[in-house]
């Protein structure tokens, strides 16, 4: 499950026009666009994402093992804006297969396993990470993805609901990400003309080592609620043990 919640992490933190017939560069580069519009720090106050909460469903293949683990939980992330950096908060529950929480303040990330009465304790860098094998690209990288990742359409390039589907390739080596699928809502790019913030991610889907693939599905997705700092605030339960890994970003 350590290797799980790292993606689960990865893929909020993904936080990712006419008709397609063998695909459009246009196309490509306006959907990109306009769904990284929603994170960055300059852009129109009224189509800002700035929190959001849903339900996930998670489905991950070990592939060094030849086994499916399914899960499902909720998540919480609220997008900080610092200048021109652009800091999440979040918090992950799992609530199957096995109780986990996964929680940050904007500066530290707590992993809580409660059937090992354990908790993981790692700190969060000051400029949200850069690489991706940070598990935080997704979440502060939406507004660049070709910054860190070389973007195409995936084959075909929408799926049965019209929805666009891309292939994203770290333009860095990863020893977790092999490639990446995102399904991006079809109503992304009609987000401005309709007035009001759309999350785009629907389905992300990360490809890792041994054949490893890791999907997560998200659903009920509710916008710019106002979440709280308290939701990201993590108390350490009596009678657990606390482990602070000798690394600089993730002890997962």
């Amino acid at each position: 499950m350590k290797y799980i919640s790292c993606l689960a992490v990865l893929l909020v933190l993904l936080l990712t026009t006419g008709a397609l017939a063998n695909g459009s560069e246009e196309i490509l580069n306006q959907v990109v666009q306009d769904l990284g519009q929603q994170f960055r720090t300059d852009g129109a106050p009224g189509s800002a994402i700035k929190d959001l909460q849903a339900d996930f469903r998670q489905q991950a293949y070990l592939g060094s093992l030849d086994r499916v683990e399914e899960g499902h939980g909720r998540v919480a992330v609220r997008f900080d804006r610092r200048g021109q950096q652009l800091q999440p908060r979040f918090r992950w529950e799992y609530l199957a297969p096995s109780v986990q929480q996964i929680v940050s303040d904007g500066r530290t990330v707590w992993v809580y396993l409660p059937e090992n009465q354990q908790v993981i304790e790692s700190p969060l860098p000051a400029d949200g990470g850069d690489g991706v094998d940070d598990p935080l690209a997704f979440l502060t990288g939406l507004g660049q993805l070709s910054r860190r990742f070389s973007v195409a359409w995936a084959s075909p390039a929408r799926d049965s609901e019209g929805h666009y589907r891309l292939l994203l390739t770290p333009r860095q080596p990863s020893a977790i990400v092999e490639r990446l699928e995102l399904v991006i809502d079809r109503a992304v790019l009609a987000h401005e003309d309709q007035g009001h913030p759309v999350y785009p991610v629907k389905v992300a889907t990360v490809f890792g080592p041994s054949d490893s693939r890791t999907t997560i599905t998200f659903g009920n997705v509710r916008l710019n609620q106002g979440l709280p700092d308290s939701l990201f605030d993590f108390k350490v339960p009596e009678g657990v043990e606390v482990v602070r890994p000798d690394q600089q970003l993730f002890g997962f």
